[in-house]
């Protein structure tokens, strides 16, 4: 009785720790060094590596006022399928964008400030 009690909280632990890791955001929120493909001469800006992302493509977002931000991913229905929060710092801030959890297709990439105001928008294929 004792065994199958402890497969039992075996098993529990496991699925928290599937449904914790499910839960995790698409974008990382290291910085890393600007790459000259994403430099942005403008004082603001949205850049990515290239017409279309694929899973750990960089991109950079660059802005004139640092603070709390919200990167909103929505489908050509304008449905959001994702929503992070990111800590953006004046000026270049380069990403790496996950696209493990979005189904291939055309996405607009929405940059939200603590104020609702839409701050970049870019539309993109995900690969």
């Amino acid at each position: 009785m004792e065994k199958v009690f402890d497969t039992l909280i075996f098993v529990f632990l496991i699925i928290i720790m599937i449904i914790s890791v499910s839960c995790l955001s698409d974008v990382e929120k290291d910085i890393y060094p600007i790459e000259q493909s994403l430099e942005i001469k403008e004082d603001s800006g949205l850049k990515f590596e290239g017409p279309s992302i694929t899973d750990a493509s960089q991109f950079n977002i660059k802005t004139i006022n640092s603070g709390s931000f919200n990167l909103i991913i929505k489908d050509h229905f304008n449905n959001v399928i994702s929503k992070s929060e990111l800590e953006i710092k004046t000026g270049d801030n380069v990403f790496r964008f996950y696209t493990n959890a979005i189904e291939d297709g055309d996405y607009t990439i929405d940059f939200i400030d603590n104020l609702g105001n839409k701050v970049q928008s870019q539309k993109i294929t995900i690969q």
